[in-house]
């Protein structure tokens, strides 16, 4: 399954502020769950909503907070995913 070209660059702004030492495996965690997402909905291509709820699934709950102000920071709307906060 493929990025579409704005849910790559969306995923790409959303691991840029994780540490560089950490971020490949970050980034392979974060990929992982945004995948399980993109096949829970059916799609056959990853979106930007896929992007933006795995990255929220993938935070571990101390970095709930962090998550959410830099979603808001970047103008995502978080209204519809209010739910996968816990």
């Amino acid at each position: 399954m493929e990025y579409t070209e704005t849910a790559k660059q969306l995923l790409e702004e959303l691991l840029a502020p994780i540490p560089f030492f950490v971020r490949p495996m970050a980034k392979k965690m974060i990929d992982k769950k945004i995948r399980e997402v993109a096949a829970g909905q059916g799609h056959t291509q990853i979106e930007e909503d896929d992007v933006i709820r795995g990255y929220i699934l993938a935070g571990e709950q101390k970095d709930q907070k962090r998550i959410k102000d830099f979603l808001v920071k970047k103008g995502i709307d978080l209204t519809p995913y209010q739910d996968l906060f816990k």
